[in-house]
């Protein structure tokens, strides 16, 4: 279960890396991905990580939450991880939203390092949550009795 999550995270993230990082500049290719990532990310071109001139797909934030997801999806495979509990999920987005709200609200500018590190800091956490919710989901269904 957890090779494959981190499997179909690890496509994910190469899907929205594929412009930044393809030599080959596919105006199809980019223009579909752009489609479906703009479904989960509002791609404001300033906000978004360039390399070498192309811009992924999502914003530095969401970069930083699909890396820190990455990251944790590889500990968890060589390692016993805890389980996270509703609490420590809701505490992980305190510095996601008072780093969106202050940004906002112009008490200082957009930064794409504090954005990319308080998503990597969410992305963590919310990837180890997700896990142990579809582990003790998957135990549930196939041993009934274990709740």
């Amino acid at each position: 279960m957890r090779f494959l999550l981190l499997s179909s995270l690890s496509i994910w993230i190469l899907g929205f890396l594929l412009p930044a990082i393809s030599l080959a500049n596919n105006l199809m290719t980019n223009f579909l991905l752009s489609k479906i990532y703009s479904t989960v990310c509002h791609q404001e071109s300033a906000k978004c990580i360039s390399i070498g001139g192309a811009s992924m797909l999502v914003c530095a934030r969401c970069a930083g939450i699909y890396a820190g997801a990455l990251t944790a999806g590889l500990f968890s495979l060589i390692l016993i991880v805890p389980s996270i509990s509703r609490k420590v999920f809701m505490f992980s987005l305190i510095p996601l939203v008072i780093d969106v709200f202050f940004t906002l609200a112009g008490i200082y500018n957009y930064s794409q390092s504090l954005a990319f590190a308080t998503g990597f800091i969410f992305g963590n956490i919310v990837y180890l949550f997700l896990q142990s919710e579809l582990e003790n989901l998957f135990a549930n269904n196939l041993y009934p009795g274990n709740e």
